[in-house]
Parts: C-alpha cells; structure tokens; sequence
C-alpha cells in the first residue's frame, strides 16, 4: 500500500493539527520531518499506518482502511470520492469473477454471460470512478447569466464598499466577447484562443458597412473590442451634448467612402502583428488571484490588452479551492449570450456531453423563457437524450421584489417568496407541458438575496442525478456478478440466450427498412431564419454559410437528424417492445434478464448514434453543394440593404435552392446512408452482441 501525501496532510488538517504536534505524535526531531514528508507525492505502507493510526480521527482510520484495500482489476479512486464505497463493491465483485473464472469447476457455458458481466462493470466503474463535470450556463444576452454564475460558483472578489463583484464583465447585456472556461488547475492563469487575422478582417469589414449604412452590423461586444484595438471609440460633441461623433465615419468621409481602404486603415490601427500572446500568468507579487484574473479578463474581453486579439475562447485556470465547494472536478462553461438562434453548435455540443449538466438561464416574469423553450423544442425534435437523462435544467433569475409580486390562483398577491417561487414553478411546468415537453428541474436564485450556497446545493444535486442511471447500473451488475458465481444454472442460461440470438435476428430482419423522409432537411433552418436578425443572415452570407451565430451547414445537419429521429423513434420503441417482452420469458433467469435490460439501455444510447452520425451525414452531403454554388450566396449576399421584407425573401430563396431537382442526388445520398448507418449502429450491434459461437450455440 502506498498513499498520496496530500490525503496524509488533508487528514492532518482536517484534524486541527499543526506540523509541530505531529512531529511530536510521530516521535520525530522537528516538524522539518513532517514537512519534508508531506513534500513527497506518495508514502510508503508502514509510514502512512504509522501516520494516519497517530491522528487518530474517524476519518483518518476510515482512510487507512480504503488504502488498505488491494485493488486489482478497476482503478482506485480517491479517498474523497463522493461513491468510493460503490466502487469498492464494483471492485470486489470483478476480483471475485476473476476467481470463478479460474476454478476448476467452471462450467465453459458461462464464459459469455461472465464477459458480458464484468465489461458492463468496468465500463460503468470507469464513468462512476470520473468525478469530472461540465457546468454548462446558456442563456440571452443581458439575461444575468454571467453575474449568477460568478455568485453561485464564489467566483467574486470585494469592490471598494466592500460588496462582491464578479471576477466576469458583467452589466445590462452585450459584455462578453466570447465563450469563457473555467478550469481547476495548480496557479492561476488566463489562456487564449483568437480568432484568425482572416475572421478578423471580415469583422472589421462588416463593421464598416454598417457604419456606412447606417444600420446593421456585428454585435455591440465586438464592435466595443475593435474600437477599442484601434483606439477609436465614440467621443462626446460638444456643440451637442447628446450626441456623439464617430471617428470610422470621418475616416470613411476622409476616404471619400472607399470602404476597403477604411478597412486596412482599421486593421493597422490593431496591430495584430504584436497581438500574439495566448497565455498568460499570475506575478507572485499578486495578492489577489481573483482580482488578477478578473483584470485580465476583462482588458481581454474589451480590446484593452495590447497584445492580446480578438478572442474565440478565454481559458481561466484557477486553484480549486477558488470555487465554491464540490465534490466533483467541475469545468464552468459561460457561453457566449444567445442572439438570435439557439441552435448553434456549440450549445449543442454541450447539450450532448454525457457528463454536462446545462443550465438554461432566463428571466423570472417571462420564465421559461423564450430561448430556453426554443432549446427544449430542439433537443426534443432531434431526438436528444438531455432530456430523458436529466442533463438539463433551467435557472430562473428573479430580479428584486418579482417574486413576491406573483399573484395567486385568488387574484391575491402572495404571501412569501417561496409562495412566489412554487406559483411560478408551476407554471413553467404547464409552459412546458402545452409545448408537449416533459418536465424539467427548475431553480430560483436572486443574486440579490444572497442565498448562493443553497442553491449551488441544488445544483450539485443535479450533477447527482446525471450520475444515478451509471451509479444504479453499477450496483445492478454488482449484484449479477454474486448471482452468477453463486447461483448460475449454466444449461438454463445458455437456452434463454440461445433464445435471444434468435429473436435479435428476427428483429433485424424485421425492422431492416426505415420510413422514407417525412421532414425536409431545410426545415430547422427556415425556421431560425424566419426569428434570426438580418445582420446576422447577412454574416452568415459573407462566410457561405459558416457563422457562428447563424450556422447553415450545422443547421441543415439539424434538420436531417430531426426527420431521422422521426423515421426511426417508432422502430426503436416496437423493438423495446419485443425485448420487454423477453424479459416477462426470462423472469427465472437474473442474468439473462439483466442481459436485456442492458440491451434496452444500450439501444437507447446507439440510436444516439444513429442520430449523431444523420446529423454528420446532412451537414456533409450537402456541404459541397452549398460550397460550390456561387451565385446562390451572391444573390443572398445582394438581398441585403435593398429594402423591407429581407427576411421573407431570403427564406423563400432558401427554400427554393433546397427544392430545386439539383439536390435530388443529395437527398438520395442522405437516404441510403441513413439505411446504412441504421444496420451498422442499431441492427448489427444488436445482433453481435446476442450471437453465439458455434460451440456454445450447439
């Protein structure tokens, strides 16, 4: 047995005791003894006894009784981990398979089930012994988002007056430039992704066009940044106080509207040839790691640091123990504010991570909100798991007295702000009911009432109940594993999966063709761009279609995989159905039942596959269509500024293209590789894994 030094000193510590009083319990010369131990990365079996038998806690005895243990087959967790007990269950079971399996008396018969057992156990051990976890804030801008996030994790330092402030820009709305990480790590230090000097230009370039014009243009956080980077901000006219004068538009009257030329003069004034710097660290001069950080940040994220350009991405590292307590490894993900569309990429990267929960933020009067709703709607449509698995849920952020304003059933106001909360809950729930969506935890918090620590418990809990299908799945198959060493009919097993063979290949055989399309492709486009703004259809144009705020590849893929969600739901639940039905056969027989079941959860995750890999295939079979037609994007790229009814014209345009004879081929690609990935990850994985050898099958 050896054990990591810094559970040692967390014992010690844990129990009030300094060096001193250690050394002293130890019999050692100086506290330089413990010091130089608790220095090293691990400590030997006798020391460790010696050490952790001198503190004498409860809690140091428990931790020499974990690192006595020997585990041989999974991987030892840490003493702190919140399911160390579980896994210790998972752990003794795998050994005890291990010695079934080798005894002489082992009937060959079981050899598959006992596989089949202690894979399951070490997959799940493997997710359940992770303690790592995404929290996922999404919201509109100006919606609070980043101000609650920074309370509830702790992330704040104390202004002037002595009150918290978030280490985050924060205000009415329209701050952050980009998507903001958070990750644990030893010191504290900022990294930078930035957007390339091409994106950049094009930027600036849009950017100058709605200075021309009038109207339009890139988002107010940008605009901010690169006014900043070219030192020309806005500045005060004094022959009129409420007006103000704009240097772009005298350069653009000095240039006598020759917008390229602008252009370069803007982008030399960046001089993004000295803003190269990515990372950047903490000085041990620094007192106040999060007040550093939070300088950092925000110089970034408004084109005030002069080596730093545009960011795509800001990676804040910090120690830990920064963060409000958790007992997992925690990623804090603040998105870049929704506006417009809410069926980006990135959200629903997130939304697809089996290990992120996303916290849906909106506003108290109009919660659920319409950008939350709209999310739901998606992931509901595109058939996604998020849902089902509790990976979701939705954070309400009253402002003020807006709780205790609710009126009741009566016409009354009511009486607390819990009254307030539970009125208002339920509606949400009756929202989400009418939209035919299921319902979704929902959680209060008022930055104001400073209540952060009870609702960052809730929200822990959440991460809990995203772990509780692996943790419950886990203690199934630990006890499966006790039942077959200890009571396995062998010959009863073999026949009921000998069955089992059987009826995989007859639902194969069955459920072989899919539905032919019963949504088009462009569907989910249309529909974003019917709600999106018209610069933001205009920006997407410039870049054939690629914006990150107004993805069109991305959103074809969408609406590809929300039709084969539809064309296949029905399929994958009469084939639910027919493995039910064995289970009801198998009743006598735990491991063949445990089988099944496990068949029905794994169905669940392939046809996420299957729905992961539609989206691939509509993003790719029609990409090089949409790349290759020039004249498409040009003549969307001419529809704006050329009057009212932009919106209208640009999705009948769209919609047009999309029907056109010219993309039949797609759409006969998009079937048959539809066909093919439904046999390869649905219909063939459940046939391999019920089939048997030759052998054991005779």
């Amino acid at each position: 047995m050896s054990v990591p030094t810094a559970a040692l000193r967390k014992a010690r510590e844990n129990a009030g005791i300094n060096q001193g009083e250690m050394a002293k319990r130890l019999g050692v010369s100086s506290n330089s003894v413990i010091s130089r131990l608790e220095k090293t990365e691990v400590t030997d079996r006798s020391m460790a006894e010696r050490y952790l038998k001198a503190i004498g806690t409860e809690d140091s005895l428990a931790m020499l009784d974990f690192y006595s243990r020997d585990w041989k087959v999974s991987k030892r967790p840490d003493f702190r981990h919140p399911n160390r007990d579980v896994l210790w269950a998972a752990e003794q079971a795998l050994q005890d398979l291990e010695a079934f399996e080798a005894a002489d008396e082992f009937d060959q018969l079981l050899t598959a089930p006992l596989i089949f057992t202690r894979e399951t156990l070490l997959a799940t051990a493997d997710y359940v012994g992770r303690i790592d976890h995404a929290l996922a804030w999404i919201g509109a801008v100006g919606i609070g988002k980043t101000t609650a996030l920074s309370h509830l994790t702790n992330l704040v330092y104390p202004d002037s007056a002595g009150r918290p402030r978030a280490i985050f820009p924060t205000s009415g709305g329209r701050t952050t430039t980009s998507e903001v990480v958070v990750r644990a790590a030893p010191a504290f230090s900022v990294t930078v992704e930035p957007k390339g000097e091409d994106e950049v230009r094009l930027l600036v370039r849009e950017f100058v066009d709605a200075v021309a014009d009038g109207k339009g243009g890139i988002s107010t956080e940008l605009e901010r940044a690169i006014r900043s980077m070219a030192d020309l901000p806005k500045r005060k006219d004094s022959s009129d106080p409420k007006a103000l004068l704009d240097p772009v538009k005298e350069l653009l009257d000095g240039a006598s509207g020759a917008r390229e030329d602008v252009v370069h003069a803007i982008v030399t004034r960046m001089r993004l040839e000295q803003r190269t710097e990515t990372q950047m660290f903490m000085s041990e001069n620094n007192t106040s790691g999060l007040q550093w950080l939070s300088s950092v940040v925000t110089d970034i994220n408004f084109g005030r640091h002069p080596r730093v350009s545009i960011p795509d991405r800001v990676i804040v590292f910090l120690p830990k123990s920064a963060i409000r307590k958790s007992p997992y490894d925690l990623t804090i993900i603040d998105t870049k504010g929704i506006h417009g569309t809410t069926d980006r990429p990135d959200l629903q990267a997130l939304t697809a991570d089996s290990r992120a929960l996303s916290i849906l933020c909106c506003a108290f009067n109009d919660a659920p909100g319409q950008e939350p709703l709209s999310i739901l709607k998606g992931l509901k449509e595109m058939g996604s798991d998020a849902l089902d698995r509790q990976r979701v849920a939705l954070l309400v952020l009253p402002r003020g007295d807006e709780a205790i304003r609710v009126i009741d059933d009566l016409g009354e106001p009511v009486e607390s702000v819990e009254e307030g909360y539970a009125y208002r809950s339920r509606q949400i729930q009756d929202s989400l009911k009418a939209a035919n969506l299921p319902p979704v935890p929902v959680i209060f918090f008022n930055v104001a009432d400073e209540g952060a620590g009870v609702v960052w418990q809730e929200i822990s809990q959440q991460v809990d109940q995203i772990r509780q299908r692996q943790l419950e799945r886990l203690e199934r198959f630990t006890g499966l594993a006790a039942e077959l060493r200890t009571n396995a009919d062998a010959h009863r097993i073999q026949q009921a999966r000998v069955t089992l063979a059987k009826e995989a290949i007859a639902i194969a055989n069955d459920y072989e063709v899919i539905p032919g399309s019963v949504s088009v492709a462009q569907k989910r486009l249309l529909q974003e761009l019917k709600a999106s703004h018209p610069s933001s259809i205009a920006a997407a144009a410039l870049r054939n279609g690629s914006w990150y705020n107004l993805d069109v590849h991305h959103m074809v893929g969408t609406g590809v995989r929300a039709d084969a969600n539809l064309r296949t739901s029905e399929l994958v639940a009469r084939i639910k159905g027919r493995l039910d039905g064995l289970q009801n056969q198998f009743a006598s027989t735990p491991e063949a039942v445990a089988l099944v079941e496990t068949l029905a959860e794994d169905l669940s995750d392939w046809h996420q596959e299957f729905l992961v890999r539609a989206q691939s295939i509509g993003r790719n079979t029609f990409k090089p269509y949409l790349d290759n037609d020039v004249e498409f994007w040009a003549d969307l790229r001419k529809r704006y500024g050329q009057g009212a009814g932009y919106r209208d014209d640009i999705v009948a345009k769209v919609d047009k293209w999309f029907e056109g004879s010219a993309l039949n081929p797609a759409r006969s690609k998009v079937d048959a590789r539809l066909a093919d990935a439904w046999k390869e990850l649905m219909l063939s994985k459940l046939v391999e894994i019920t089939t048997l050898e030759e052998e054991a099958a005779g």
